[in-house]
This record gives C-alpha cells, sequence and structure tokens, in this order.
C-alpha cells in the first residue's frame, strides 16, 4: 500500500522542505505557568502588525500552478528569496492549533473521549487574523456547503462524526461548525478559493473547474479538522500517565503537562485551560504544516487521485494517520503565545456526568448557589439592547494635546460621556450629534471558552456591518452578511473590530450633519480618531 498512501499525499504537497527550519522556528520553550495574561479578541496577544517581523514582509503569490515537492514547512525563517505562495504555504498564518474541549455540565460527547473545538490558524509572529476574506467566503449553514461540495457518500460519514464528537456547549452544533469555519478556516491560506483554479481541463493540485463554485474549501477543512483530531485521543494519553477523571482526585500542571509532552503521539509542550473554578475543560496542541491543506478528497477530476476508489477504508473519507503525522508537525507554542491558566496545582479532571445538571459535591468546589448566581455576574455587556455613544480620541487640532489627555479620553465610561459633543450612532450608522440615539441589539455568536466573547450588531433598521469594500460601519437593508465584532478585554464597554478599538472619521459632524464611521484610516485621511462604547438600555 505504499505507492497508495504517497499518492493520496500529492494533494497535500508543496514547496521545498527544510528540516532544519524545526529547530530555528518553533523550538521555543513555553514553560506554560499559570499566569495572569492580557486577553484579546480570542485570548491570544493582540496580534503583531506585517511590519514588525520579516516573516510578514516577503512577496506574497498566490499561484495553485507550482507548489515543488517535497513541501516548505509553514513560517519558513528566513523567508525564501522569490517569495512565498500562499497557496503552497500556509502564511502569514502558519502556526496552527487543534482545540479540544472536555466539557462535564452537561456532559458532551463519550465519557472516555474530549470533543473538538476548531483548526486555528495563528499568526507566525504570535496573534491570529480572523474572518478573513470577503462575504462570500461565509458559510452558515455548514451541512449544506459540505453537501454541495461532494457525495453523500463523503458528506454523510463525516457529518456523522462531527455529530459525535463536535459539540457545542449550548446544543447548537451547527452555529459552532459555522463559527470555526468563518473565524478561523477562512483565514488559511492554503484554502483560498484562488488556490482552487485551474484551466479548462481543471487542476492538479485542487482537482476543480476554475468555474466550480462548490465550496471545496469548506470540505478541506472540515476533513483536515477531524482527521487530526482522530489522531490526538487526549483522554488515553492522560490515562496513560495515570491522569484519569476523578471527582475527589486532583492534579498538578507540571503532571498535566509532563503526560503530554513525553508521550508518542505529540511530544511537545500544549496549552491547557481551566475554568475559574480550576475545572480543567480545553487543551490546545500546536503544529507546523508542511505544504498546503487542500485534499482531493470529493474531486471527480481526472487529474486527481478519486479517493472514492478507498470509499471501502473503515477511515474513509478521513485522512489517515500517517498522511496526517507527515503534515502536521508537533511544535512548541510560539514564544509569548497565552500560557496555560490553570493553577499549578489542585487541578479538577471531572468526570463527564450522565445529568444536564452537575453531580452532588462531594468535592471541594463552588456552592451551587455560586454556580447559579455566577452567569449573572460574569455577563458580557454586549448584550440586549444598548445605545453605541461615540467617544473621540484625536483630532487634528487636538494633536498635540493627545499624550496628555490620552488616558483620559480612553477611560470615558457611559457616565461621563457627553451626548451632544461626543455624540451617537444613529440608525444606519453614522456618527451624529444634534439628536437621538439609535437603539441597537447585540445578539451573541459563539463563545470560545476564555476567550473575548462575540456578537453581531443590528439596530431597528437593518443589520450592521462593516463594508467589506469600503471598511465603513453602516446597516442598510441591503447588508447580506453582519460583522462580527468583539468588546475590548480590558474595558468591555468598548466596541472592538478585528483586534482594534479604534475607529475613524474624516471630520467631527457639524450641527444635524451625518458623518459617515469606519474601521480604518484609509492612509491617514481620516483624521479623527474614535471610540465607541455601550450604554446598556
Amino acid at each position: 500500500m505504499w505507492w497508495f498512501q504517497q499518492a493520496l499525499r500529492l494533494p497535500l504537497i508543496s514547496s521545498l522542505i527544510n528540516l532544519n527550519l524545526l529547530s530555528n522556528s518553533h523550538d521555543t520553550t513555553n514553560t506554560n505557568t499559570s499566569s495572569s495574561i492580557k486577553t484579546s479578541i480570542n485570548n491570544h496577544d493582540t496580534p503583531t502588525h506585517s511590519d514588525q517581523h520579516p516573516l510578514q514582509q516577503p512577496l506574497q503569490i498566490q499561484s495553485q500552478e507550482h507548489c515543488p515537492y517535497p513541501p516548505l514547512l509553514s513560517c519558513p525563517f528566513p523567508p525564501p528569496a522569490d517569495g512565498i505562495n500562499t497557496c503552497c504555504i500556509n502564511h502569514p498564518s502558519g502556526h496552527f492549533l487543534q482545540t479540544q474541549f472536555w466539557d462535564t455540565s452537561p456532559a458532551l460527547g463519550a465519557a472516555d473521549s474530549w470533543t473538538i473545538h476548531g483548526l486555528w490558524p495563528d499568526l507566525c509572529t504570535g496573534g491570529f487574523d480572523q474572518f478573513c476574506g470577503d462575504a462570500t467566503r461565509r458559510h452558515d449553514d455548514i451541512v449544506s456547503a459540505l453537501e454541495a461540495a461532494a457525495s453523500r457518500e463523503v458528506t454523510q460519514p463525516l457529518l456523522d462524526y462531527m455529530r459525535e464528537s463536535w459539540l457545542a456547549l449550548d446544543g447548537d452544533d451547527a452555529h459552532l461548525w459555522a463559527h470555526e469555519w468563518n473565524k478561523h478556516g477562512t483565514c488559511i491560506s492554503t484554502l483560498e478559493p484562488v488556490c482552487y483554479g485551474g484551466g479548462d481541463n481543471g487542476d492538479e493540485v485542487g482537482g476543480v473547474h476554475k468555474d466550480s463554485k462548490a465550496p471545496l474549501d469548506v470540505l478541506d477543512y472540515f476533513i483536515q479538522t477531524t482527521s487530526l483530531f482522530r489522531t490526538l485521543d487526549t483522554y488515553s494519553i492522560l490515562a496513560d500517565a495515570g491522569i484519569i477523571p476523578s471527582y475527589t482526585k486532583t492534579y498538578t500542571l507540571s503532571e498535566l503537562e509532563d503526560a503530554i509532552s513525553s508521550s508518542s503521539e505529540y511530544g511537545h509542550p500544549v496549552t491547557f485551560r481551566c475554568d475559574r473554578f480550576g475545572q480543567l475543560n480545553e487543551i490546545w496542541y500546536h503544529f507546523a504544516v508542511l505544504g498546503p491543506l487542500r485534499t482531493n478528497i470529493g474531486r471527480n477530476n481526472t487529474h486527481t487521485l478519486n479517493l472514492q476508489t478507498s470509499s471501502s477504508s473503515p477511515s474513509f473519507p478521513f485522512l489517515n494517520e500517517s498522511i496526517i503525522r507527515d503534515t502536521f508537525i508537533p511544535t512548541s507554542p510560539f514564544d509569548g503565545a497565552p500560557l496555560s491558566n490553570c493553577p499549578r496545582s489542585g487541578i479538577k479532571y471531572r468526570p463527564k456526568s450522565a445529568h444536564k445538571n452537575p453531580p452532588p459535591h462531594p468535592y471541594p468546589g463552588p456552592s451551587p448557589t455560586t454556580s447559579k448566581t455566577s452567569p449573572t455576574a460574569t455577563a458580557h455587556p454586549f448584550s440586549g439592547r444598548g445605545y453605541l455613544k461615540v467617544n473621540v480620541l484625536k483630532t487634528p487640532s487636538s494633536a498635540s494635546e493627545a499624550s496628555s489627555s490620552s488616558s483620559t479620553s480612553s477611560s470615558v465610561t457611559a457616565a461621563t460621556t457627553d451626548q451632544q459633543s461626543q455624540g451617537c450612532l444613529i440608525r444606519l450608522g453614522d456618527w451624529y450629534t444634534s439628536g437621538t440615539c439609535a437603539t441597537f441589539k447585540a445578539q451573541p455568536d459563539v463563545v470560545d471558552p476564555g476567550h473575548a466573547p462575540l456578537f453581531s450588531l443590528s439596530s431597528s433598521f437593518s443589520p450592521c456591518a462593516i463594508n467589506p469594500a469600503t471598511s465603513k460601519f453602516e446597516c442598510t437593508k441591503s447588508t447580506a452578511i453582519q460583522s462580527i465584532f468583539s468588546s475590548d478585554p480590558e474595558s468591555p464597554y468598548t466596541l472592538s473590530y478585528r483586534n482594534s478599538t479604534t475607529f475613524y472619521a474624516a471630520h467631527s459632524p457639524h450641527r444635524f450633519e451625518k458623518v459617515g464611521i469606519y474601521a480604518d484610516s484609509a492612509d491617514g485621511e481620516r483624521e479623527v480618531e474614535l471610540g465607541i462604547q455601550w450604554i446598556p438600555v
């Protein structure tokens, strides 16, 4: 079967390999000690901008036609002199996290198995991008997208497995799948639509005609994520080290870390996550990736190996373990990555309860009263209805005073904001200082545990979005897809979009004037810098 496995790998192979890069780029040791860290949009550190690191600077090319064998490891340093083909190597997001849940109340999945959270491409320099590309890449119905991409022979076993192992705490599994694709999957460069293009006879790499509308990128994301998860049996790895769920026994962080880092299945440091009661609920595995993540599963093209001939295989349609291990290369968390937030000792690894409510507490922990009231205490401010008040951070005339007033401006709260001088947003999303504020509704999106909550906004008129063509904040009936926003972790009533709490306008509005607000400065042309505050009503 050697020849078959090698043929199976071909669509996954791209440019040149340099195994020495493993030690240069990914051997930074992370002590994973408990620490208080700044939380960004998904609890990662603030992303490094593209002009701050050489990995972000090389020429980037998008072409599916020239991915030589053997492939190049993601996050190459120094980068290739002739540039990086982002269809052949995952760039700039080349540090991948396979994240898993351990949910006990309610219990999700099998009692002896963790469940899938997602596959996240982080920037090679630290931080991450999210919700990449334009609105056409967003899919809110993953089942339909998968069924449009491949035959039932492929999608049925894939969906069956996802319904067993990729589960949402609120019961809306399909919403979680859509969230993971829209937020993370769209940022994998080798899955961008241009990488699936080809000539009239199809594409040797993608195996699909250039005019095809089939969402093969979605199919490949879910095939890769589930296939990788199947090689990482966290429950068994911990159990082999004597770490099993218990209502009475607790564990140290070093015991958990040593169990994974010494295992043959992974053998590198990971990131453990705990809830505020010190109960283990998540693990992040870290990887570099060899070549692109496109597969040929579901393709029906003479230029690619048709994997449906192997549909009798027990693992079909998942990639076999040898392919996954050759593609996903375990590595250490990048320097400056979020650390494990679990305490050094006394970590609770509880069994999955068969009941929806927690079992009686025979172990030290929060009382039932505390558990019931805690959600209210930790409720996110961007929920329900509220006003969006504008706080002017900087204007051309005040630039000279910015250094002395910045700390005051950035901490303006609802109680101190002057509606007449600062203004607010009205129903179409414009900035207005001469009338009544519009009421907006914040609708929560899927929340990644331990990460900043995400939400969408809508006015009484229509959904709101950052227009991808103009970067303008607008709420119009032509808005097809809402944007996803978050709040500033250090100032939770401050609106954030793609990790930035600063918005821009060309000038401050005069009396009765409506002024547009934007997510970028248009290379400095929009000189008024703004913050937007949520005022619950």
